[in-house]
């Protein structure tokens, strides 16, 4: 090959061998770009109280330790809440008060003092939702002891009034309680005071 021939294809060959090292480069770039390192699979190794172990792959560099398994804990048995007690259909309500006298279901003068002249008061205890079955009571306590009204089963269901009259001549000056219950169990209270004798 001559002088001129070799002239003649100098360019074309440099030309040539410029695509192939800008291919070559321009791969190369874009494999370093798709290469950036994925998170590494978890492989399943078994399971332990109803958890799924998993361990992960390796890493290449040999400088970091290579994590170890750990079994997650067990977890406990949340405790159960105890239960709260269901209001009962209607929810029933009641309220007492010591009475000089009563028409009905109506407190003529609630007591705040009892004079000493006064001989008797009538407990009025009013009532909503109640059951046919239910005991009520009225139950007086203070310095001159406990006593009761009387218990009385009621006939029939519904909003109603139960009343009992107390003597009062004997009682000793001082604060009292008077508590209505229903079945034995308290559901509302009053209070006065029995002034002088």
């Amino acid at each position: 090959m001559g002088p001129n021939e070799i002239e003649r294809y100098r360019w074309p060959l440099a030309l040539a061998l410029l695509v192939v090292a800008a291919f070559f480069l321009w791969t190369r770039a874009s494999g370093d770009a798709t290469g950036s390192p994925s998170p590494s699979p978890s492989i399943v190794v078994g399971e332990v109280g109803g958890e799924v172990l998993t361990a992960t792959a390796a890493p290449s560099d040999p400088a970091t330790p290579i994590p170890t398994l750990t079994p997650a804990a067990t977890p406990s048995p949340l405790p159960t809440p105890s239960p709260s007690p269901t209001p009962e259909a209607g929810g029933f309500d009641a309220e007492v008060l010591a009475c000089r006298s009563i028409s009905g279901s109506q407190c003529n003068d609630q007591l705040g003092t009892l004079r000493p002249n006064e001989a008797t008061f009538t407990a009025l205890v009013r009532f909503t939702d109640a059951r046919a079955g239910d005991v009520m009571n009225a139950i007086l306590s203070g310095p001159g002891g406990t006593v009761e009204g009387g218990a009385h089963a009621l006939g029939g269901g519904g909003d109603g009034h139960y009343y009992a009259q107390f003597q009062a001549g004997g009682l000793p000056a001082g604060d009292y309680t008077l508590t209505a219950t229903r079945n034995g169990e308290e559901v509302a209270t009053t209070t006065f005071r029995k002034v002088g004798n």
